[in-house]
Formats: structure tokens, sequence, C-alpha cells
């Protein structure tokens, strides 16, 4: 029976083998409904092509290609697509059925993700590509609403509608048309150029962006004003909108997003590792960019020849920008030209003098490492082996009921690269056979709930650290590995548990020295304030405040109260002056201070 000119209703069964439950949503392609799969009694999403495109053999082809792309994929944090075919003019995806919402719902509802909830959805989203761009695939249409978040807050990325084989030579697809959403996606998809891995890199930045800041880093009134905008401008990094943004994480998203594909990230586990490490260590430094992080818009296009007007109207105005640019610099050049000879006149000689010094020390550098092929070896044998030589590694493990559990499947990097001890990491990618577990996201649970379950639903061995947090003292900070990540069955799962807000008792400052006092502060795990001097002396030559030695001020006053608990890394205020003023304003002298000078005394007058 011909279904592919009316929408499928409650009842309607496809193949003979799933019948409909009800909708639950659609995309530019197909619409999407719930149903059962009679054989296996369980709920099933399928996807099903508009009615509209059953003859486009455009879209028929893109359809084909998603069905057998997302087909090979297989991860935690990808919807598992469980078959595809075809019944008369009905074409269809059957993929797993996941309850939960959109990122873009999620967004919609609490604004700015707090970025200890956006880092970690984005460390799964990376995993996901990871995953899919190690077996060819490129999604080139990532954006919040093609993100499932589960109860558990487990990212699943759906919708490979335009992904395509990445080693393919060509774009399959005609006409020129640049496939994704507008807001999400890269500089060379504005262009209608061939892309690779890093054009979804770009797009998971601009998602983090959003998440971060619950906005777009570019809108406009029209497609082509938004992609012009990707194509030539920066937005403002994100903790200019939300300020309790770290700068890492500023770095981080703004290496992701930008315009030159060879400033980006240069995959996903690269990405991946730096959200890993600044969720250890906020403070670090993250998302180096050699050379200029800012994009000359002069990059030549490749690709496609388009036949629409938008790529024309997109490159008629990098062309108008690029010119304007160029007049500009050259009115300046020979100034430029002076100023670079002469650098280059003063750099030869400071590296003459460099190598004459340089030639008098030998320095001696860490001994290189090559990297074996570890794949197919026991995982235990090779971290002995690489522990024996102090090269630091990481292990990943994956669903591969073909290979032994506990042997590995796949490295990064490869046999034959050349690294030094201490400096690269080593990914394993390790087979957990059929016995592997994805963990479940336990923030602000009770760390006696999460241990329980964790030991006797999935068999982790459970260890808990503890760490000072504005969380409720002994729930659930995070877990190591982190949440939404899969490990094998009776692996060691660290709680990182909260034990509390940290307070301290406000020490006795009044009395000593400015320059002990701050001493004392720090000392006590509190933060050094504002000083506030209450009589200062003015100079009449320069009317600035005379300075004094901070040995001969005195605290007076302070902000908190000798005694008073409070919040650790709290800022205390501190009001001083000299001895003369401490003597006025508190009665004595400081306490163990010595006079320098005593009153003179007064003769008694003759008696007459």
């Amino acid at each position: 029976m011909n279904k592919a000119n009316r929408k499928l209703s409650a009842g309607d069964w496809i193949s003979g083998r799933f019948s409909i439950v009800r909708p639950i949503g659609q995309g530019g392609m197909a619409y999407v409904y719930l149903a059962i799969d009679q054989t296996t009694n369980q709920q099933v999403a399928i996807k099903v092509m508009k009615d509209d495109l059953s003859n486009d053999q455009e879209f028929i082809k893109r359809f084909d290609t998603e069905a057998k792309a997302a087909s090979s994929l297989d991860h935690p944090n990808i919807i598992k697509v469980l078959g595809y075919g075809q019944d008369g003019d009905l074409r269809y995806i059957v993929q797993e059925y996941v309850e939960g919402m959109t990122l873009k719902d999620l967004i919609r509802e609490y604004g700015a993700l707090d970025y200890q909830v956006a880092v970690p959805l984005a460390i799964q989203i990376g995993l996901a590509l990871e995953h899919a761009h190690h077996r060819g695939v490129v999604h080139r249409d990532i954006k919040p609403q093609n993100i499932l978040i589960t109860r558990d807050r487990i990212a699943k990325v759906t919708d490979f509608g335009i992904a395509r084989a990445s080693n393919a030579n060509t774009i399959t697809l005609t006409s020129g048309v640049a496939y994704g959403s507008v807001h999400y996606f890269s500089p060379e998809q504005a262009r209608g150029s061939l892309v690779g891995e890093q054009s979804d890199i770009y797009s998971l930045g601009i998602l983090m962006y959003e998440m971060l800041t619950g906005k777009m880093p570019f809108d406009g009134e029209t497609s082509v004003s938004v992609a012009i905008k990707h194509l030539q401008e920066l937005p403002p990094v994100p903790s200019q909108l939300v300020p309790s943004i770290p700068v890492g994480l500023d770095q981080i998203v703004m290496k992701c997003i930008q315009k030159s594909t060879e400033k980006r990230y240069v995959d996903a586990r690269e990405l991946v590792d730096e959200l890993d490490t600044f969720l250890i260590e906020p403070d670090g430094i993250y998302g180096v960019i050699s050379g200029q992080a800012e994009w000359e818009g002069n990059t030549t296009a490749i690709g496609l020849q388009s036949h629409e007007s938008n790529f024309g109207k997109l490159r008629e105005v990098e062309k108008a920008i690029s010119e304007r640019r160029r007049l500009r610099t050259r009115d300046t050049a020979i100034m430029v030209a002076i100023i670079v000879i002469s650098v280059a006149i003063l750099i030869t000689i400071f590296s003459l003098s460099w190598q004459k010094v340089s030639s008098s020390l030998t320095t001696k550098t860490a001994a290189e490492y090559q990297i074996a092929n570890y794949i197919g070896q026991s995982y235990n044998d090779v971290s002995n082996s690489l522990d024996a030589v102090g090269v630091k590694y990481t292990v990943r493990y994956v669903s591969d009921p073909s290979v032994k559990e506990g042997f590995v499947i796949d490295q990064t990097p490869g046999e034959g690269v050349s690294i030094r001890p201490g400096s690269t990491i080593i990914t394993l990618y390790v087979s957990g056979g059929q016995n592997l577990v994805t963990i479940p996201d336990y923030s602000n649970r009770t760390a006696a709930e999460a241990k329980a379950e964790l030991e006797q639903m999935y068999g982790f061995k459970v260890d808990i650290s503890y760490e000072y947090s504005d969380i409720i003292k002994e729930n659930v900070i995070k877990t190591v590995p982190a949440a939404g990540q899969s490990v094998a069955s009776g692996s060691a799962v660290t709680l990182v548990v909260s034990d509390g807000t940290p307070m301290v008792t406000m020490p006795t400052l009044i009395g000593m020295n400015l320059s002990t006092a701050q001493a004392e502060i720090v000392k006590n795990n509190l933060v050094n304030g504002p000083t506030t001097n209450i009589n200062p002396i003015i100079d009449p030559a320069t009317g600035q405040p005379v300075g004094f030695p901070l040995d001969q001020l005195f605290v007076i006053s302070q902000s908190v109260g000798p005694g008073e608990s409070i919040i650790a890394q709290s800022v205390i205020g501190i009001t001083n002056g000299t001895q003369s003023d401490y003597v006025f304003h508190v009665g004595s002298y400081p306490p163990g201070y010595v006079p320098t000078e005593t009153a003179p005394t007064i003769a008694a007058a003759p008696v007459a």
C-alpha cells in the first residue's frame, strides 16, 4: 500500500512489523514516530521520509546515505540505528527510542547552562564525533536540536541526515547546497566547499557558546547575513556575556570557532582531552592557537561551483571586504616595511649573539620514544610496558564482542610516531567485550546512594574522594571517569564527593603591623582585600598620600570581627594607620610596640 501520500496515525503498520503509537517530532527531511517492534515488543523511533521528498532523487540519496552511515556507528552517545527499509513508496529508518528532551529545549528552559553542566555534555558530544570520525563519517549538522538529553543527563547525537563518508573525493550532493543549519555551520559550509571533521568541531564550538551564554554567537535577519558573519567575524568571548565563565573555557570555545581549519583542534579527541583537563584544572591555559588567532578573510574557496544566488552574494561580499582591507593596508605598507626591516636587523644581531652563547651551553633533550603497534595486545601488558618507560596513556573502553575483552583494538597516535615521554598522552582503545556500562550522572545525588547503585547494579569498584564545594555536603560532585563514558563492568570508579563549604575562624588582626596581618590572612585561607589608611598624610608638593613601610602601619579595625566563623577564601578588608593613629583610635599602643621616643618631662616650679 502506498503510504507516502499521508502522515501515519496510531495503529498504522510499516512492513508488517512496526505498529505506530504516535508522532513524536519532525525534521527537515522526515516525520518521526514512536512505534512498537512486534518481533521484540520494544519501543522504537521510526523516521519516515516526508511526502514531498519521496520523488526527489537528491533527497532519496541523502536519506539512504544517512541510513547506511548511521548504521555503522555504535556508541553510547549516538542514537543507535537498528535498521532501515522501504514499504511501497515509504522509506524509513528504525532507531532506538530515547526518553528525554533535546538540548535546544534544555537551553530554552534554563537559559545559559552552568559550565559544570555544559562541559560534560560537550565532552559526550565530542566522544560521539570522535567515534563517527574514526569510521569516516562527518555529521555536518551538529546543533542542539540534534542532541537528545536523557533523564540521566546523557547526551545522544542523532540525525546523520547530511552525513557523508569523509574519505569521498567530492561532495556527492548537487546544486551547491551547503547542507547544515546556518546558525551552526562552518565557514567552509557557508562557501559550499568540501568539509571534514573540523567542520563538526566548529559546529560544536558554536553549540558550546550557546550552552554557556544562552545566546547565538552569530545572528541576523537573513540566512545570508548570518553566513557572512561565520565567514568574516569573531563573536565576543563567552565570559563577556557570562562573567563567571573561566578564561580557559573561553579559549577552548574560541579555538573551536576559528575561521581557518588549521587553527581549530586537530580532531575531536584533542578537544575532548582539553575539556577533560579543564574540568580538573579550570585555571589552566587552554585553546592555544599557533600564529595569529584571527582569520584574515582571504582564503580561496574550493569545492563546488555553486548555482545558488546566495552563494554568489557571499563570495561578492567576501571579495569586497578583502578589497577594502587591501586598500587600507596599502597606505601603511611602506611604514610597515621599514619597521619590519629594522626588527629583522635587530633579530639578526640578537640571533648571532645567542648562537655564540648557546654554543657554550649543553642542553640535554629528553630521549624520544617511538610508539609501537599495540593493537591486538593485552591492555595489562601494554600498560606495564608504557609505565616502565614513563609514557603517559589513557584508556577508552569500546564495545566490540568480536575482540577478546581487555585487548587493545585501536590507538592514537599510531605506530611509528616519535614522542617525548611525559609530553604526549597515548589513547588506548580497549575492548570491553559485551560488558560495557555507561556511567550515569550522579551529580547532586547522595554519595551513599550513588555508591550502592554503582556497586550493586553495575558491579563497579567504587572509591570516594572528597573536595570542598558549594554542593550539599555528602552529595556527588562528579565521577571519574566522567558521566556518559563507557567502561568495563568491574572497573574502578571514583566518586568525587562534596565535603561542604570550608569554614575558617577569623583571626585577630588588630594591633598587627600591616605586613604581618596580610600574611596572617593568607595563612588562614582567606583573601587580602582593600586596605584603607584612616588618616592619610598628604604631600603638599604632589597632592598624593605619603607612603609608609608596611611594618610602620598598624591594623586599627578589620571587616570581619575576630573569632567569627566565615567561608574560606572570603575577602578581608583592613583599616590601618600609623602608631599615633592607632593610639588615638584604640587608646593604647599596639601589642609589643616599644615607643622610640619618650614624652618630655616638665621641671617642678621652685617653691617660693
